[in-house]
């Protein structure tokens, strides 16, 4: 009994011992142990049933597919009636105010001059305070918005409530929030899962831009307004309760794995680290500022040209109508395209396919300015989904290369460069037209900043972790890759 009751007392001890050590470890060494951090859990949340330590069980779905599925309906329906549906708006909301397309845009481009001032600060609240919260009140300001919205009967009304109610709701939630979200949930899987959450984007878009154009048509658009108000409010926001903080904190690994270090032959060639990349530490890599040059060509070209486009088509004498099922089957035919995209770039690499896309879609725009005709300027645009189909993966390149704990906060520092392209951009388009009655320079622009935005991706090396960082042996498969490294530490509860 002596010798039980001894043994006992050393195992007690030994125990003790281990999780002192474990809680030192955790504030000098990278590596968070699941061990402990599941005893925390126990510990607070008596009475629950958290998930069990290590992979998902056989049958059942890793809980991040339910988050990336949360987030493709966010994206699906309220992401796609706030960025897509804005092209569909643009023309009655200048006839109705009596507006040049100049001054129309820009609204869209002091939204996207708010967006740059406002992401750093939610990217950091995201990362701070979890994307669930923030998901909840910005789609809910976003509803209440367009709410306000249909009852703006002039030009400074509408200013006012776009730019100080519905973007600043926007800014926290949709892609910002839902990206950060699945980049903390996924690494081996990350572009796939990014994909679907694009591609349910661009879906949502095929289907609720010819149906907005109709009830715009036939309602007006502040009854249109009311609608997305309410599928806001009552369909978009309830999403938020599904995203979870991280799979750490419910005993469980990115992907679902049983190991977080383990690596699948097909997949890309990844090195691992448990600690992630700090904001500072971002910003002073040659990395950041030539993934942040790339992402602000890529979105000048786009985003002006996507505001314009309905606009472009009607230029090219396309009856409005018409022009808007042509923005719904190119959204349609980008799905596919980006869940490719999505599946490819995770075995081997992102930036060929980024650049590849890019260049397609500078070869478009340049088409368009010498096609006349419905099916042949269909045909000329298809091109143009290449970049829909890289956006996906163009975020994904954040989480590749400084990982998965302050992801919202790095790419909310990357959003005052490009959305002051974006504010920029569809402004003086629309002056330009004003001016000059084409959108033939327009087009040649947009283009030229393509081709500039497939030759920077190509430029794009994975930066040296810092010292402080423990690494992990590389993992050799035989698939090569532009993208070497890999920062995913647990994300803190």
């Amino acid at each position: 009994m002596r010798r039980l009751f001894a043994r006992k007392i050393v195992s007690t001890v030994q125990q003790v011992a281990e999780c002192a050590n474990m809680s030192a470890a955790r504030s000098t060494s990278p590596i968070n142990p699941l061990h402990f951090r599941t005893l925390k859990i126990k510990r607070f949340n008596r009475g629950q049933s958290p998930p069990e330590p290590g992979p998902a069980k056989r049958g059942k779905i890793f809980y991040g597919w339910w988050i990336v599925g949360a987030a493709a309906l966010t994206n699906g329906t309220g992401g796609a009636l706030q960025w897509q549906g804005f092209t569909v708006l643009f023309l009655p909301v200048s006839e109705s105010l009596g507006l040049g397309l100049g001054a129309t845009a820009l609204a869209f481009g002091l939204a996207r001059a708010e967006n740059g001032v406002i992401g750093p600060i939610s990217g950091w609240m995201i990362d701070k305070y979890g994307v669930r919260p923030l998901m909840f009140v910005g789609t809910l300001i976003v509803g209440i918005g367009y709410l306000l919205l249909s009852r703006a009967d002039n030009f400074i009304a509408f200013l006012v409530i776009y730019i100080f109610v519905i973007s600043i709701g926007a800014s926290t939630s949709f892609m910002q929030a839902t990206t950060a979200g699945i980049n903390s949930w996924f690494v081996r899987k990350r572009g796939l899962a990014m994909s679907i959450n694009a591609a349910a984007f661009r879906l949502g878009g095929a289907a609720m831009v010819p149906i907005l154009s109709i009830f715009v048509l036939k309602y007006g658009w502040q009854d249109a307004s009311i609608g997305i108000g309410l599928l806001m409010i009552f369909l978009v926001t309830p999403m938020a309760f599904f995203f979870r903080r991280s799979p750490e904190a419910y005993g469980l690994n990115p992907d679902g794995d049983p190991d977080p270090h383990e690596e699948s032959g097909n997949s890309a060639r990844v090195i691992a680290t448990y600690d992630s990349w700090t904001t500072k530490e971002a910003l002073r890599t040659r990395a950041f500022w030539i993934l942040s040059v790339g992402t602000m060509l890529r979105i000048a070209a786009h985003g002006t040209i996507f505001v314009h486009l309905i606009a472009i088509l009607d230029w090219k004498d396309i009856d409005r109508q018409v022009a808007a099922n042509m923005v719904g089957g190119l959204a349609l035919v980008a799905v596919p395209l980006i869940l490719l995209a999505g599946y490819y770039g995770d075995r081997i690499g992102r930036t060929k396919i980024l650049s590849l896309g890019y260049a397609m879609s500078a070869i478009s725009l340049f088409l368009v300015v010498f096609t006349e005709g419905t099916i042949p300027l269909f045909l000329a645009l298809l091109l143009f989904t290449g970049s829909e189909a890289g956006s996906s993966l163009n975020w994904a390149l954040v989480g590749d290369l400084f990982g998965r704990k302050s992801f919202a906060t790095i790419r909310g520092m990357m959003a005052p460069l490009y959305n002051s392209v974006l504010m920029i951009g569809p402004v003086a388009a629309g002056f330009v037209f004003d001016w000059t009655d084409t959108y033939t320079p327009v087009l040649v622009a947009g283009g030229v900043l393509m081709l500039l935005a497939a030759v920077v991706f190509l430029r794009l090396e994975a930066p040296v972790l810092p010292e402080r960082a423990t690494e992990v042996e590389p993992i050799e498969t035989n698939a090569p890759t532009a993208i070497e490294s890999e920062a995913s530490t647990p994300i803190d509860d």
